[in-house]
């Protein structure tokens, strides 16, 4: 059932020559392969019942391919009309009421069929507070990221776990419609540099502690994995044997091991050996790799490049992008986070997703246009995302952060209001998706 025009979510097209109008096309992801529904209405009421429009739809990437058709508008003000999707990628559809008189522009996208099932989520699994080097409290950070138009986070201070289950039981007390993730930034010995650990069931950095049960847990990876292994150049199995020990707890622990950082340069050196990530790519002694998370420009476009060079290999490297902020309002936070395309906004889907090679890593700083990073199927549909999808998805977000903001502080705050833009909020994703 088709709801009326008041009711519907509106995006914001920019249509013809000097024309703007509110129109609502859906739905927008659609499976490539197959014939589909569109259905096209307009707020300012022009689709007239009865009146025929000239329909001309056609692929951004297949230059041959278009659809030309007649439709009557119905009763309801809106354009229903089956089209054929015969090539993945971006489609365009014009609408004109009489030749040379064109009223709308609007955009779809055919997903290969094992992305058209997916929504689009955005999330940061590198955050810190005042637990360690941070500023604001795990809560606050939280809050924050749902102002920022963030989907799912990870509260990962410094060696410490607990800080991230403190974010989640305060998220639970307020009913924060947000996915958050235990983890902990999990400092290596020896040059061998952090690893993110998420979604294990304890402390991990903990048990370095523990002297005499690391030493000899130490000792067996030299004993037995190390023993007859061949190395990469420069690298001691002494050295290497401290990062196999840190990736081998967190899966212990069940948890997932996400390499931070590899470019990342700290007393004027790269803070992870080259050789020691030289000899993880090797192993594949990770779950995946922050592509995107270090302080400057060069550090990252290294990193992009590294694995690029390593895609090229043959290596399938799951990929993530963090802003690794210790500010709620710094450069970085909110200017880097993933694109996972996973079935639903829960735990085991979104690293599911990741690990299928479903996510794409992306930055846009103040004054400079949105980058991703990934496979290029990938990334040609998070364009198309960011642009037709992700506007009207922060703004709701927005609105939801502000009051929740409110309500950390103390002050009244209008809980309908919240229910309502998250109510407004999956009315959105089943539009956009078709369910």
């Amino acid at each position: 059932m088709f709801q009326r025009r008041k009711n519907i979510l509106r995006f914001n097209t920019i249509l013809g020559a000097n024309m703007n109008f509110n129109c609502d096309i859906y739905p927008k992801i659609l499976p490539v392969g197959k014939e589909a529904e569109i259905s096209i209405s307009i707020a300012e009421s022009v689709f007239k019942q009865g009146h025929t429009y000239s329909i001309h739809a056609f692929s951004k990437v297949n230059l041959w391919e278009e659809t030309r058709l007649e439709v009557k508008a119905d009763g309801d003000g809106f354009l229903r009309f089956c089209l054929p999707f015969q090539t993945q990628g971006e489609y365009l559809v014009n609408v004109y009421q009489a030749p040379e008189d064109k009223l709308i522009t609007a955009h779809l996208f055919a997903a290969h069929p094992d992305l058209a099932w997916r929504k689009a989520y955005k999330g940061d699994m590198h955050i810190h507070t005042h637990y360690s080097d941070g500023r604001q409290s795990p809560i606050y950070m939280a809050v924050r990221a749902k102002e920022l138009g963030l989907d799912f986070i990870a509260i990962t201070d410094h060696d410490r776990y607990q800080p991230s289950l403190e974010a989640i039981e305060e998220a639970k007390k307020m009913n924060l419609n947000l996915l958050l993730l235990p983890g902990e930034e999990v400092s290596v010995r020896e040059g061998c540099g952090h690893f993110v650990a998420l979604c294990a069931s304890d402390w991990v950095a903990a048990q370095k502690s523990q002297t005499e049960i690391y030493d000899k847990d130490y000792q067996d990876i030299l004993d037995n994995e190390l023993k007859d292994k061949t190395l990469v150049d420069e690298l001691s199995k002494e050295k290497y044997a401290h990062a196999v020990w840190t990736v081998k707890k967190i899966h212990e622990f069940g948890g997932h091991a996400i390499l931070a950082h590899p470019y990342w340069v700290a007393g004027q050196k790269f803070h992870l050996n080259r050789p020691v990530y030289d000899q993880l790519l090797e192993d594949g002694l990770y779950d995946a790799v922050e592509v995107l998370g270090d302080v400057t420009p060069e550090d990252n476009l290294l990193s992009v490049a590294k694995y690029f060079e390593e895609v090229a290999k043959g290596r399938k490297i799951p990929i993530m992008s963090n802003s690794d902020t210790h500010r709620s309002h710094d450069q970085m936070y909110g200017n880097y986070w993933a694109l996972v395309l996973a079935e639903k906004l829960e735990q085991e889907e979104i690293f599911d997703a990741i690990f299928d090679l479903k996510s794409v890593a992306c930055e846009q700083h103040p004054g400079e246009k949105l980058r991703i990073y990934g496979p290029f199927d990938l990334v040609e549909y998070a364009f198309f995302l960011h642009r037709e999808f992700f506007p009207m998805h922060d703004k709701i977000c927005a609105q939801e952060g502000e009051l929740y903001m409110r309500l950390l502080n103390g002050e009244k705050t209008d809980h309908k209001e919240l229910e309502r833009l998250k109510t407004e909020l999956g009315r959105l994703y089943e539009k956009t998706w078709g369910k």
